[in-house]
C-alpha cells in the first residue's frame, strides 16, 4: 500500500504561522500540533496527543490537505465517467445549480426546515464551487427573506450574486475575526442564525483516516458554531461515519437542543458521508471548553 504523502519542507500551519519541524514525520507533526492547538481554538488538552488531526499546510502558493488521495490516471477516468452519468449532476446542469451537492441540502432542509423566517446571517464553509449558498439563497427568497450569505473556503470561488466569499481556513482565529466583522463589524454578538458545512478533506482511500479527518474539520465547524451561532441557530455539517461519529454527536447535544443524523437520497449509496443536523442552539455563549473537555474520557 502506498504510504500517505506528508509534505516535510517549507510547511507553515494556515493557523497563526505555526511552523513544523523540516525533518517532522507523521508521528511529530501529531505531537506538534497536540502542543498548539490549545493556543489556536482554545481546546483543553488531555494527557495524551491527538491520535488524530487533519490541518492544512501551505506550500507556496498551493493549499493541499495533510491527507493525500493518490488517483490513477483510470480511477479518475471512472470518476469523471461517473459523474457523466449521474442523475444528480445532469439534473444540476439542467437547472442551473453549480453541483450534484445542492439535492443533498434541498432534501435536508425539506425534512428539518433549516431556513425559516429568522435565518438571515448564514456562513457557508467549504463554499466552493457554490451550490449550497444557491440553494440557500432560494429557500430564503421563498420567504421573503434578503440573507447575507459569506462562503468560506481555502480555494477561491466565485460567489452566487447575493452573497459574498471570504478565502480562508477555519482552524484561523482570523478567519473566526473576519466572519464577524462581515456580520457584525461592532463584534457585540453572536452573528449567525445558520452554519452550513458541506466541507471534507481530500481522501486517502483509507477509511479510519478519512474518518478521522472528517472529525477534526467537524470539530473545527463545531467550534465556531460555539462562538459565533446565536441562541436558537442551527447547524449542518457533512460527517464520514467511523468509529468517533458518537464522540462528535455527545459534543453537538451540548450546544444543541435536538441534533439529527441523515442522509440525502442524492449521496451515492456507497458512500460513507452522512449528515448532522443540530437545532436550536441552547444559549448564545458556549464555552468550547465544556463541549470538549470530556472528549478523552468517553
Amino acid at each position: 500500500m502506498r504510504e500517505l504523502l506528508v509534505v516535510r519542507k517549507n510547511l507553515s500551519v494556515l493557523v497563526d504561522e505555526h511552523r513544523l519541524p523540516e525533518d517532522a514525520g507523521p508521528h511529530i507533526i501529531r505531537m506538534h500540533l497536540a502542543e498548539i492547538l490549545p493556543t489556536i481554538i482554545s481546546i483543553p488538552r488531555s494527557g495524551n496527543p491527538m491520535s488524530r488531526s487533519f490541518f492544512s499546510f501551505k506550500r507556496g502558493n498551493v493549499v493541499s490537505p495533510l491527507f493525500v488521495r493518490w488517483k490513477s490516471g483510470t480511477s479518475s477516468k471512472r470518476w469523471v465517467a461517473r459523474q457523466m452519468d449521474d442523475a444528480h449532476t445532469k439534473k444540476s446542469k439542467a437547472e442551473g445549480y453549480r453541483s450534484r451537492a445542492a439535492y443533498k441540502l434541498i432534501e435536508i432542509d425539506s425534512k428539518f426546515r433549516l431556513f425559516n423566517k429568522n435565518t438571515r446571517n448564514i456562513v457557508d464553509l467549504g463554499f466552493a464551487p457554490g451550490a449550497w449558498t444557491q440553494v440557500a439563497l432560494a429557500r430564503c427568497k421563498s420567504k421573503n427573506i434578503t440573507p447575507r450569505i459569506l462562503g468560506v473556503d481555502l480555494i477561491n470561488c466565485s460567489p452566487p450574486e447575493g452573497s459574498s466569499f471570504l478565502q480562508g481556513d477555519i482552524f484561523s482565529k482570523k478567519t473566526h475575526s473576519e466572519i464577524v466583522n462581515f456580520f457584525d463589524p461592532e463584534g457585540h454578538s453572536q452573528p449567525l442564525d445558520l452554519v452550513m458545512s458541506d466541507m471534507m478533506a481530500n481522501t486517502s482511500g483509507i477509511k479510519d483516516n478519512d474518518h478521522f479527518a472528517s472529525m477534526d474539520l467537524c470539530d473545527g465547524v463545531l467550534i465556531l458554531a460555539c462562538r459565533l451561532l446565536k441562541k436558537n441557530g442551527n447547524l449542518v455539517m457533512k460527517f464520514y461515519t467511523g468509529k468517533e461519529e458518537r464522540l462528535l454527536q455527545n459534543k453537538l447535544e451540548k450546544v444543541f437542543h435536538k441534533v439529527f443524523m441523515t442522509k440525502p437520497a442524492a449521496c451515492r449509496a456507497e458512500s460513507r458521508e452522512m449528515y448532522f443536523v443540530a437545532l436550536k442552539k441552547r444559549t448564545d455563549v458556549v464555552s468550547v471548553e465544556d463541549v470538549f473537555s470530556q472528549e478523552h474520557d468517553n
